[in-house]
């Protein structure tokens, strides 16, 4: 008997200290579960809210909640400034590259141009604006520039250090923005958008020169960074000798199909040569001959990249402009286009994946892009739901031309169906494009499009595309944007 309660005493206290381990285990693990939501909340991006100051940035004298912000780019072994403007809540960008004559303190943007006025708060969209890359032309550069051999890698810092320093301290996402771009960077802004279609839904290019793999364009490089910069080794140091595929690479003009592939829009515009009153006012005697005549050089390669980028069937938005080489004109035209950036911003689907069609070797077929694009609109054509049928046919045809040694393009029309997409653009965004024809006479004979090849069968690599999409009329704002300093120095 006293035995049995032994047991149940013991019995009693082994529940007493079981209970107390469970409440301890519990205390225990909610306590780590709220050590670990709160050091996640604590890593997590802040989004929006434009009047918090972010770690290690000051507030611009410009006001407008622009923040002064070092970047460090691991690439250039070097801090960047980049002022930044932030959203009222929503993760997308729109990045402001500056001209020939960019300042190494602050962006012309918050000076020239209070950037941060048009894109005021109900814009809800966070602005970047990169401070510095004079001569650079935005650029991943072969070799170092001028006297001190300085390191550019300008394409790496725009498309991977500084999107990792957004998405980390803005809340800024990877896959919906937008890049402007003028003078010098207008061209530049298209390359790295037709590079980079996963991170640019769509580019504004303002009085820029896009026709630059040339002897013509060639000068025109070596003279704007020597004159500019002091860079007289440039021409070579950037790209390497004119006429390589480096040039070729980096030529908006002749990767323009690109843009197309992918979905993206291109905003495009210059002025016409005639200065306007207010900007003879501004200007020099001097100024105004170089501005007059670096924005008729500008109208006529602005012209034919409209040309070129129709003809290859991209998305192409056609601003009216007046004016000189300004910042006047730069200004008004950012207004402008406005309401166009934003609507692609809010309404075009981020970039997907998209296959690379290869050989049965497995290399790269480049043919591949255009076969599988012609494949899918076909597709469509027959049939815009892509039924079972037309994917059995495609199948069909899969198996047939595999055996006589041709790659299909079932995969891809499957791949379009899973997406939802009718039409959806294919193709490697790296693969070869045909080159746009470099005037508007060859403009005129160039063929609409290709025609249908065989279909092909491939083995899949991931890559971005989107399906393309539109934008409809401008939602203009108020363009007549006044200057906080005198634009005198035209070609920037």
């Amino acid at each position: 008997m006293s035995h049995s309660s032994k047991i149940r005493r013991l019995s009693s206290g082994q529940r007493i200290l079981t209970g107390i381990s469970v409440v301890a285990i519990l205390t225990l693990g909610l306590f780590g579960a709220s050590t670990l939501l709160n050091s996640s909340n604590t890593a997590s991006a802040l989004r929006g809210h434009p009047e918090v100051l972010r770690p290690g940035c000051t507030w611009d004298k410009s006001g407008y909640f622009v923040q002064n912000c070092k970047v460090w780019s691991e690439s250039q072994q070097r801090d960047v400034i980049v002022q930044i403007r932030a959203s009222s809540g929503s993760d997308s960008g729109v990045y402001l590259l500056d001209g020939m004559r960019a300042s190494e303190t602050r962006s012309a943007w918050t000076t020239d141009v209070q950037a941060a006025r048009v894109y005021d708060a109900k814009a809800d969209t966070t602005l970047v604006m990169p401070v510095g890359g004079a001569s650079s032309f935005y650029t991943d550069w072969d070799g170092g520039a001028g006297d001190k051999n300085t390191v550019i890698k300008q394409e790496t810092f725009l498309t991977s250090e500084l999107p990792a320093y957004l998405e980390k301290e803005f809340g800024v996402a990877r896959n919906n923005n937008a890049i402007v771009g003028l003078s010098m960077s207008g061209g530049p802004a298209v390359t790295l958008a037709e590079r980079h279609p996963e991170q640019f839904k769509v580019v504004q290019a303002m009085s820029g020169y896009y026709q630059t793999d040339n002897p013509i364009g060639a000068l025109g490089v070596f003279a704007t960074q020597s004159l500019v910069s002091n860079y007289v080794s440039g021409v070579v140091n950037m790209w390497g000798a004119p006429g390589g595929d480096r040039w070729t690479d980096n030529d908006p003009s002749k990767n323009v199909g690109k843009l197309a592939e992918n979905g993206q829009v291109l905003i495009i515009s210059s002025g016409n040569g005639f200065l306007t009153p207010s900007e003879m006012a501004k200007l020099a005697p001097q100024d105004q001959i170089s501005a007059i005549a670096l924005e008729i050089l500008s109208a006529v390669s602005t012209v034919l990249m409209q040309l070129q980028a129709k003809q290859s069937g991209a998305s192409v938005i056609s601003l009216p402009n007046y004016g000189g080489h300004t910042w006047e004109n730069w200004g008004r035209a950012l207004g402008d286009g406005k309401g166009h950036v934003l609507e692609a911003l809010r309404n075009n689907p981020p970039v997907t994946e998209k296959t690379t069609v290869v050989s049965a070797s497995g290399s790269p077929d480049p043919e591949g892009p255009a076969k599988v694009t012609m494949a899918a609109k076909n597709a469509a054509t027959a049939s815009p739901a892509l039924d079972a049928s037309v994917l059995a046919a495609l199948q069909s045809t899969d198996a047939s031309s595999a055996s006589s040694g041709t790659p299909a393009a079932s995969e891809s029309a499957a791949s379009s169906e899973a997406s939802g997409s009718a039409a959806p653009s294919t193709g490697d965004v790296s693969a070869s494009v045909p080159a746009a024809p470099e005037s508007a006479a060859a403009e005129s004979a160039a063929p609409a499009e290709e025609s249908a090849p065989e279909e092909s069968a491939a083995a899949s690599t991931t890559k971005p595309t989107i399906p393309q999409l539109a934008p409809t009329g401008p939602a203009r704002s108020d363009g007549s944007v006044p200057s906080t300093t005198t634009t005198t120095t035209p070609g920037r």
